[in-house]
């Protein structure tokens, strides 16, 4: 079984899969004693309408065996309750190999956007039985644009789950 470790999430390390959303940079649009506002962090094109989904990834055995990407459409996840790890594979060609997987720590009031095409899978908890997520993408993905790929290989999370 491969293993590999999670990688703390930075928009840098991050880039290959999708941005980070819940980073901020420059100077806020707002910034007084009321609130500090950022705009235009990101911009999706998702169509018409987006789809949001609650997502708990429960406690489990720290291996990844299958992948799942959609690819008319980017995902957003939202780190709602719980720290967690989530794998992630590169974006790829329908009947390409699944490259550059990597586990990366979401911390609870992130939020990631996955670019079209990139593999992933349920989070794994960290220090918790189980984590909460919203996921945004475009309506009907889960039932017209979904694929699921077994990996070759099973792939461990190294280390353990903890913080």
């Amino acid at each position: 079984m491969k293993r590999i470790k999670p990688a703390k999430l930075t928009s840098t390390s991050f880039k290959p899969y999708g941005y980070v959303i819940s980073a901020t940079k420059g100077k806020p649009l707002a910034n007084n004693s009321e609130l500090t506002y950022w705009t235009k962090v990101s911009l999706l094109k998702m169509g018409e309408t987006v789809s949001t989904g609650v997502l708990f990834g429960h406690e489990r055995e720290a291996v990844v065996r299958s992948l799942e990407r959609h690819k008319k459409t980017p995902e957003v996840l939202v780190a709602l309750e719980g720290d967690s790890v989530v794998c992630f594979g590169k974006p790829s060609s329908s009947h390409g190999r699944i490259r550059g997987i990597r586990a990366f720590y979401v911390r609870q009031g992130e939020a990631i956007c996955m670019h079209t095409g990139t593999w992933h899978w349920a989070a794994f908890p960290v220090n918790v039985k189980k984590c909460k997520f919203l996921v945004l993408f475009a309506a009907d993905t889960e039932t017209s644009d979904l694929e699921i790929r077994n990996l070759p290989e099973e792939i461990g999370i190294a280390g353990t789950l903890r913080a």
